[in-house]
């Protein structure tokens, strides 16, 4: 019986280190490809979603129930009813966007840091954002556009016989309005918009009377009669949606897409506005309008919201957004220069990975 020798103890020691070094670098390979591949897969699904949202809102704007089935180029009228009719009250546009300053096709904007700050004007978008965005939200990254989407919801009650009286309105039930939604009515000729004041303890009535608890309430009543006459079989009604689409500051600080939507079932208060954060890391948002001012019923141009002259002759809308990744991972800062529809937008270096996501959406109700 003897022992090792030094040098068979020496050498034993240097394979153990070449063993444990080798086990080490797999390791260390494997954890780079499992951060990589996290990394890109949550950028991946955070776009697509995104864009995801943004095409299905888009698909359903000016959506007026079966009032919808009205060529495009056919206005509907429309009587509001509400005290109100700014945003996020204006149902008549369908669609609305408001462009970023400097963002334009061929221009370049640089973002100005990693997580920019929030702005307190909208003075750097054209046309100027509404003063009740910004109240409501109070976080908008400058440099990327906004977009307001507005419709009825798709999910109509019918009206029942004597249709309307007075100021109230007469539904089969069940439903779930309820006092102080906003709700659009419509026999598929004509359509009015107004606050449920009341909504009675069956469900069967709902009253749009002028003034009340509400906010914005009703600067006058419902009436009998729509802009053309009065309602007949068929008329169904529904509630208002209005969603705004815009990069804020999120809730960790970073940039992220945010929906702004108004709140069905308010309440005693007010018909409010909520903000949802949908997804972080969306740096920037840019937005092209295919406009049809021949009224062939398809873009035959795409123009900045700035440019839109009528909002009814918008068919499609081309979104671009740039995505990053969570975390930095990369070897190597990213210098790169992103286009999105034109626009050039010089990111800060830093190690995160970056991906344009892009797509074009049809109105279908402004199609024929």
């Amino acid at each position: 019986m003897r022992g090792l020798s030094l040098i068979e103890l020496m050498v034993a020691l240097v394979l153990g280190l070449l063993l444990t070094a080798a086990v080490l670098q797999v390791y260390l390979a494997t954890k780079r490809t499992f951060v990589t591949q996290d990394q890109l897969g949550q950028q991946q699904e955070g776009g697509r979603y995104a864009l995801d949202h943004i095409a299905r809102d888009l698909r359903m704007a000016g959506l007026f129930g079966c009032a919808s089935r009205r060529l495009p180029g056919q206005p509907l009228p429309i009587r509001n009813h509400l005290a109100d009719g700014a945003y996020p009250y204006d149902l008549t546009p369908g669609v609305r966007g408001y462009e970023a300053v400097g963002t334009a096709p061929g221009q370049q904007y640089d973002l100005p840091a990693t997580d920019p700050p929030a702005v307190s004007t909208g003075t750097g978008w054209a046309p100027t954002l509404p003063a009740r965005m910004l109240a409501d939200t109070a976080r908008l990254i400058a440099g990327s556009d906004v977009l307001v989407i507005t419709g009825a919801s798709p999910v109509a009650v019918p009206l029942v016989d004597p249709y309307t009286s007075g100021a109230q309105i007469f539904v089969r039930t069940p439903h779930d309005f309820g006092a102080g939604d906003i709700l659009l009515v419509t026999d598929c000729l004509q359509a009015q918009i107004f606050q449920a004041t009341a909504v009675s303890a069956g469900g069967h009535n709902i009253t749009g009377a002028a003034g009340g608890p509400f906010a914005p309430g009703n600067g006058s009543p419902i009436a009998a009669r729509g802009p053309i006459g009065p309602f007949r079989a068929g008329a169904e009604v529904s509630a208002l949606r209005s969603h705004a689409y815009y990069v804020g500051v999120g809730s960790d600080g970073t940039p992220t897409l945010f929906r702004e939507r108004l709140a069905h079932r308010a309440g005693a208060a007010a018909a409010r506005v909520e903000r949802e954060e949908l997804i972080s890391g969306v740096e920037s948002m840019q937005l092209l309008y295919g406009v049809d001012p021949g009224g062939n019923f398809h873009a035959e141009d795409y123009v900045t919201a700035d440019a839109v002259s009528d909002w009814q002759q918008v068919r499609a809308v081309r979104i671009a957004l740039l995505v990053r990744s969570p975390g930095e991972f990369a070897s190597e800062a990213d210098s790169a220069v992103y286009v999105l529809e034109g626009t050039r937008i010089n990111p800060v270096d830093d190690r995160r990975q970056r991906r344009v996501f892009s797509t074009t959406v049809s109105l279908r109700n402004r199609l024929r």
